[in-house]
């Protein structure tokens, strides 16, 4: 060991003597939670777009936004109105809080239905 000390791009947190510089779970979870890693300002806006988003379709959960995706593809709206918003439920759908469930099901995308 040279006695150099790995550090933190982003905040200079310092991890423990002889941690990897790549592929180390001790980098992996510093990353989940350090405050200045430029995956917390992707996290930020995407939080920001989701609540757009929702204030705009009008529901959160899995359940009412494949409800609500359901009821869009019966209206008699025209196609690409109705694309518009399937489109969005899609990308709340995509954009699930992990602990919300399994939201990985693939659905036919908005113009493959009439």
């Amino acid at each position: 060991m040279n006695g150099r000390i790995l550090t933190c791009v982003y905040c200079g947190h310092e991890y423990p003597q002889g941690t990897p510089a790549a592929g180390s779970e001790v980098l992996t979870e510093h990353i989940k939670v350090c405050e200045r890693h430029p995956m917390r300002k992707a996290e930020a806006d995407i939080a920001l777009l989701r609540s757009a988003l929702v204030g705009l379709i009008g529901a959160d959960s899995e359940q009412e936004l494949r409800t609500m995706e359901a009821t869009m593809r019966l209206l008699p709206a025209p196609d690409a109105d109705k694309a518009v918003s399937i489109n969005a439920i899609h990308a709340l759908l995509a954009t699930m809080p992990h602990n919300a469930g399994n939201n990985a099901t693939a659905k036919p995308s908005a113009g493959s239905s009439g």
